[in-house]
């Protein structure tokens, strides 16, 4: 037959050194919000020579290869506004009155009026 009963449990006598890990709750939770207030926030990272461009016709060149030309309206979070865009790529073009472009994918940007021409391999 198994025995019922509750065994009483002994707390642990304690060394005379604290070890650092023996730490209560509430003791650990004011340390962890000590550091959150303590630790800076990473600043918005902003995209260089952008700003400059508002209100100007620009064409981007994506990471991918494809290129947006349109006239660069605003910034909001993480992407900017083109308004009246042409975008072409591998083998498509689109037109749209309107597009977002993420930040990330964008890898140059140059003036609307840049020559683009055509080089034959020899």
């Amino acid at each position: 037959m198994k025995d019922n009963r509750r065994k009483e449990i002994k707390p642990r006598t304690h060394s005379a050194t604290l070890d650092p890990t023996e730490i209560n709750p509430s003791e650990q939770e004011k340390i962890i919000e000590k550091l959150s207030i303590s630790v800076p926030s990473q600043p918005l990272q902003r995209p260089t020579g952008l700003m400059n461009y508002f209100g100007q016709r620009v064409r981007l060149l994506l990471r991918d290869g494809s290129v947006v030309v349109g006239i660069l309206q605003k910034r909001l979070w993480k992407y900017v506004h083109l308004v009246d865009v042409e975008e072409s790529g591998r083998g498509f073009t689109l037109r749209a009155d309107w597009c977002n472009v993420e930040l990330s994918t964008i890898a140059r940007v140059y003036p609307a009026t840049a020559k683009v021409e055509v080089v034959s391999k020899p």
